[in-house]
């Protein structure tokens, strides 16, 4: 109970820090640029990371695969039983281990996927900010108002 409450407060950390990312406050649009960076290296470090783990756990799900495949051919050899192809590949697919890993790549593969699109919400809020800032300057070289307005920030 503890570890899904204290998962549960995680999340909402993370959410919390990411609708931070990727809110703009057109008032603070030079802290927003400050701050693009380090949010765009960090997202895709965080996703290169995911890549890695959804990788990774691909290979164990090929290879679990593999071992299940040998170990459920050699039992069924052991006992004199034929088996199709077919057979043995729906042993393997129904072998607890293989579930077990095919499970963990769906997992690694969500993970990869979210931080595909927060990556991309940051890259989307850099493409945003150029635009506001070329709107504001715009906007500041015709009314003595906005330029006021923005000095105060």
């Amino acid at each position: 109970m503890q570890d899904q409450e204290s998962e549960q407060a995680m999340d909402f950390d993370a959410n919390r820090f990411l609708q931070e990312a990727v809110n703009i406050d057109d008032l603070l649009l030079d802290q927003e640029f400050i701050k693009l960076p380090g949010q765009l290296a960090h997202y895709t470090a965080n996703y290169a990371e995911a890549v890695r783990d959804y990788l990774m756990t691909k290979l164990n799900v090929e290879t679990t695969r593999s071992r299940a495949h040998l170990r459920l051919r050699a039992e069924a050899e052991l006992g004199n039983r034929k088996m199709t192809v077919a057979d043995l590949d729906a042993l393997v697919s129904t072998d607890q281990d293989y579930i077990a890993a095919a499970m963990d790549l769906i997992e690694a593969d969500v993970a990869r996927q979210k931080l595909r699109g927060i990556v991309d919400a940051v890259t989307a809020k850099k493409d945003m900010l150029q635009s506001l800032g070329a709107k504001l300057r715009a906007e500041m070289q015709g009314d003595p108002i906005v330029r006021n307005e923005q000095r105060k920030y």
